[in-house]
């Protein structure tokens, strides 16, 4: 199956259910999902290419596809973060990601 290019959907973590189990961080091929400072899982926006295993894996169900979170998850801060800089086309893909699925917050 030829791979995806943008864009991409992605997923929303809610950080405030999240145990810090892992289980998403591990199943992840794109490395998109980490645990943070707080022990709690993060996705790396940049990585997140819609594979999606991390959502059925997650006990305590805080993962959705961007299309099926609740917007009290979305508008949450620090769920997400960038790996590095974002090229000018990987910064319109974020804007209209943003504005398509209604994210509140985005890292500084």
């Amino acid at each position: 199956m030829a791979e995806k290019t943008g864009p991409f959907q992605k997923v929303v973590v809610d950080q405030d259910i999240c145990i810090g189990c892992g289980a998403c961080v591990s199943v992840c091929p794109y490395q998109a999902l980490e645990l943070d400072e707080n022990g709690k899982a993060r996705l790396i926006w940049d990585l997140c290419k819609d594979d999606f295993s991390c959502v059925p894996v997650c006990p305590v169900n805080c993962i959705w596809k961007t299309s099926e979170a609740p917007d009290s998850a979305k508008g949450k801060a620090n769920w997400y973060r960038f790996s590095k800089p974002l090229s000018d086309a990987e910064k319109k893909e974020f804007e209209d990601w943003k504005a398509k699925y209604k994210i509140a917050w985005a890292p500084a």
